[in-house]
């Protein structure tokens, strides 16, 4: 069987690592990514890869790679901006990983290219201009893909027994293919981050009102213009990565993100600093003004629902899911991959489309929570008055409880064990 995959994020190469795994002598398994760039060029900033996320990398022979990029995570402190005080920890004792996107997908990439032979192959620079599907999901048939090697001009096509769109919120395979009705929608807010290097590894020269430190490893302050993310990102501790949700009216010259410069990167700062001045957290100003470097990368959605599935296309990640910021976005993405080949382990049984619908079936009550989540919080983040800022502080030891609780649940299932569809 012949799995083509378009996009090498986290969502495509999870997929195209864990279909690779199903790969036996009696019936080898072929996977090959198509990636529009011609290398990892991804903006992103720092990701959380909690218990769950970790377990699957581990299984797909990347954590050993990852370990050592990133930083150890115990517990998200919750800060109070108005009083310098904490609110609570989240997911306490729960060891998970803080590491640049970058160096994820570097990561993943290594591992896909040391598969020994050729049953796993990576395409960079491959621009697809038309996905056609030939024969009948429910027997024989296949999916033909015309692109350009974009390095060489060259036009090819490929054949294969079915695709999955991991390209993105602005995936190709949805818009053309399986779901052309399913737009996204900009949400008017960008995620806006920056780099600190501090002068004192793991110190980052911000206090809470008793004295302490106000991060350790990962620390999110409350405040009443919004929410600020404080976390070192690698073992050296070396760099302190802030990131805030802004307000920010959609250009087209930056839909995958952009590097501030001159007059941008200023009035990001400032933004910055009108939003956390003040306050009870000492050094906090100081450190926004230390910021080496200010990335902007606007917040799509897709409706929630949709289609995932036409024919003999699946969609993973982003392209079928795309919901607002959360703690283990990166991870849910991961998961699709690893739950689709769970369901591919029946291929000498089931056709495509059974093997598609299974997929739904398995996933779609589990995204549709996450989404109700996230997008319950998205919609509180934001400006806020006196009164609801300290509503929300009381809200957010309510919260803190409540997910400390049920992540124990959350953090221990694994898709690699589902009992699958009869």
């Amino acid at each position: 069987m012949h799995a083509i995959i378009m996009g090498a994020g986290p969502a495509g190469l999870a997929a195209a690592l864990a279909l690779h795994q199903q790969s036996t002598d009696s019936a080898p398994f072929q996977v090959t990514v198509l990636e529009l760039r011609a290398g990892v060029q991804t903006i992103g900033g720092a990701v959380n890869l909690t218990p769950l996320a970790m377990r699957y990398l581990d299984a797909l022979g990347v954590g050993p790679r990852l370990r050592p990029l990133g930083a150890k995570v115990s517990y998200i402190e919750m800060l109070s901006h108005r009083t310098g005080s904490s609110l609570g920890r989240l997911w306490p004792d729960v060891d998970a990983i803080r590491v640049l996107r970058q160096d994820l997908v570097e990561a993943m990439l290594q591992t896909a290219r040391a598969v020994p032979g050729d049953q796993l192959r990576l395409r960079f620079g491959a621009k697809v201009a038309s996905i056609e599907e030939l024969g009948d999901a429910s027997g024989e048939g296949s999916v033909k893909v015309s692109f350009t090697d974009t390095a060489s001009g060259r036009e090819e096509t490929i054949q294969g027994d079915f695709i999955i769109g991991c390209d993105g919120i602005h995936s190709f395979v949805r818009s053309s293919l399986v779901d052309p009705t399913r737009q996204k929608t900009y949400s008017g807010r960008a995620t806006a981050y920056g780099f600190v290097t501090v002068s004192q590894p793991g110190n980052a020269g911000i206090t809470a009102a008793d004295g302490s430190p106000a991060v350790n490893i990962s620390t999110l302050v409350s405040g009443q213009l919004g929410s600020l993310l404080l976390t070192f990102f690698e073992p050296s501790l070396k760099k302190l990565y802030l990131a805030n949700v802004i307000a920010q009216p959609e250009k087209q010259d930056w839909r995958d993100g952009k590097r501030a410069t001159g007059e941008d990167k200023e009035a990001l700062q400032r933004d910055f600093l009108r939003r956390f001045r003040g306050g009870k957290l000492a050094g906090l100003e100081d450190a926004v003004r230390r910021c080496e470097e200010w990335v902007s990368f606007p917040v799509y959605m897709l409706p929630p629902g949709g289609v995932w599935s036409k024919g003999r296309a699946l969609l993973l990640g982003d392209a079928a899911h795309a919901m607002p910021p959360q703690g283990e976005s990166t991870g849910i993405a991961i998961e699709d991959g690893m739950l689709l080949a769970r369901v591919f382990s029946r291929r000498d049984t089931r056709s495509i489309s059974q093997m598609l619908a299974d997929y739904e079936a398995l996933r779609r009550p589990v995204i549709k929570k996450a989404y109700d989540e996230a997008t319950f919080r998205w919609e509180k983040v934001g400006e806020r008055s006196w009164f609801g800022m300290v509503l929300m502080e009381w809200l957010t030891v309510t919260y803190i409880w409540s997910m400390n609780y049920w992540s124990k649940n959350s953090f221990g299932r694994d898709v690699r064990t589902l009992d699958l569809p009869v």
